[in-house]
This record gives C-alpha cells, structure tokens and sequence, in this order.
C-alpha cells in the first residue's frame, strides 16, 4: 500500500526538492499545497505526476481536504487534529538552531533563528503528540549570496573568486542546494526514527559586509554570523546529525548531495 506525503508550498525552492525526492519511490504518492495551482510551477509538478491540491496555510479548513489519507504533515494545526494523527508516521520541519540557549543569552535578537525555535517549542508545548512524531532538517543555503550582493564571490584578476564574510575563514559553513539537497534530506529523516534533527574566504567587519542593510536586519544577521562565527553552525548541540552521521547509521542517502563544482557549473548553466 502507497503512503502519501503532502508538501507545503510545493512550488517553493525546499518543496520542489522534497516533491522531485519522493516521485522516485514508487511506493510514496506525492501531494503539494499552492494557493495557485494553475501557476507555471504548479503545473510543472502536475506534469511529473505531483497531485497539486488548491489551500491556503493562512486558513486552516482549506488544508483539512489535501492531508486526508496522508503520512507525511508539514503544518502543525492540522497535523495534531485527530484525524490526521490516524495515519500520521512522521512530520518533518525546516527550522533553525537556538542561539540564545547555546549562546547562553548572548545572541538574543537573531529574529528569524527565534521564530523557527519558537515554532518547534510551541509544537512541543501544544502537541505532544505530534512532537513525538517530528524531526528537523538544518540548512544554510549555498544561494544566501543572492539576497546580499556582499555576499556574493567577487571575481579576481587571476580568474578565481573571493567570498568575503564577517566570520573567521577557518569557521565551516554547512552550506547545501537547497532545490537539489533538501528532498534528499526529508527521506533520510522520514526513513530514521522520529525526533531527529539533520543538519543538510575573507573576514570583513560586520559594518563593511552589512552596509545599507536596515538597521534592524543589520542586529538580526549580525548576532546570526557572531553565534556561528563563537559557537558553530549548530551551536554545538549533540542532537543534530550531519549527512555523514546519517549515512553512516543506515546508509539512507541513495542519491549524492550536490558536490561544490558540480553546483558551480549548474548556477552558470542558467
């Protein structure tokens, strides 16, 4: 017997990866969530064999119809009601990691880390439940540079490129395609027990790398760099595996993650 996934905001970098992933198990039917199934996008996952249900996450009674029957819940409201839980094996998040607890309060204002672990608390405070049953994927997308333009490879007169950024060179970023990696991720997370949490240059000052940011963003990514830059990407909790840990519990990834070349020739190919 199949099992269904549905997938929020199919049409978006993370679910498209997810949708493209899955449509390769036979035995898992693929569902998406857009507001506009007539989209381009939308009928580009039709043409593969994605099932594109209309439903809005702002009105929970629109998404009721798109999980009935399924095994795989992205939005928690409707993943905890009753009738989801019948079948519900896992719900998988994208967040982030807690820089206030593995800082020890010194990064509190890294807003858009604190809404991703305010998500995940508040599904661990509501819906036990359903927290029983969810893992977590980490990502740090290998395209941030786009929304930056300092942050983006500055091509040198010898014909290579400098990434510049306010961290220490040595510090490792955990950098991944999110439209190639992330669906990759999901399966691997969908495939292990639940409650698991998957992590998938030149120094500059924070002023040089961050001007004509606003200045309230410019605090917000300023503490997200000095957490990673003092604690690491993931701050140090035990908890979060890396693809390799993964890999190397059950073998799960069947597919390579995007190597850095072959990412390099895929972005100058479009």
């Amino acid at each position: 017997m199949s099992k269904t996934i549905v997938i929020v905001r199919a049409t978006g970098i993370q679910g498209s990866s997810v949708a493209s992933t899955f449509l390769r198990f036979p035995e898992w039917r693929v569902r998406g969530i857009t507001r506009n199934p007539l989209s381009t996008a939308a009928q580009d996952l039709v043409a593969v064999g994605v099932e594109m249900i209309k439903a809005d996450i702002d009105d929970p009674q629109s998404l009721l119809p798109a999980f009935e029957g399924t095994t795989g819940i992205n939005i928690a409201e409707v993943a905890a009601s009753p009738a989801a839980m019948k079948t519900l094996e896992r719900f998988v998040y994208s967040s982030l990691q807690d820089p206030r607890k593995w800082s020890r309060g010194k990064y509190t204002i890294v807003y858009h880390y604190n809404s991703k672990v305010g998500t995940v608390r508040a599904i661990q405070t509501r819906f036990p439940d359903l927290a029983a049953r969810m893992s977590t994927v980490q990502q740090c997308y290998a395209s941030m540079w786009k929304a930056f333009p300092s942050m983006a490879p500055q091509k040198q007169h010898d014909g290579s490129f400098l990434a510049i950024g306010p961290v220490n060179p040595n510090m490792k970023f955990h950098f991944v395609v999110a439209h190639w990696d992330t669906g990759l991720f999901v399966k691997a997370l969908i495939d292990l027990p639940p409650t698991k949490a998957l992590l998938g240059y030149k120094q500059v000052s924070k002023d040089e790398f961050f001007k004509g940011v606003p200045q309230e963003l410019k605090h917000d990514l300023g503490d997200t760099y000095n957490f990673i830059g003092e604690f690491g990407y993931t701050g140090g909790d035990p908890e979060v595996l890396t693809p390799e840990q993964v890999s190397s519990i059950s073998h799960i990834f069947l597919c390579p993650l995007l190597t850095l070349n072959n990412w390099t020739l895929r972005f100058q190919s479009h």
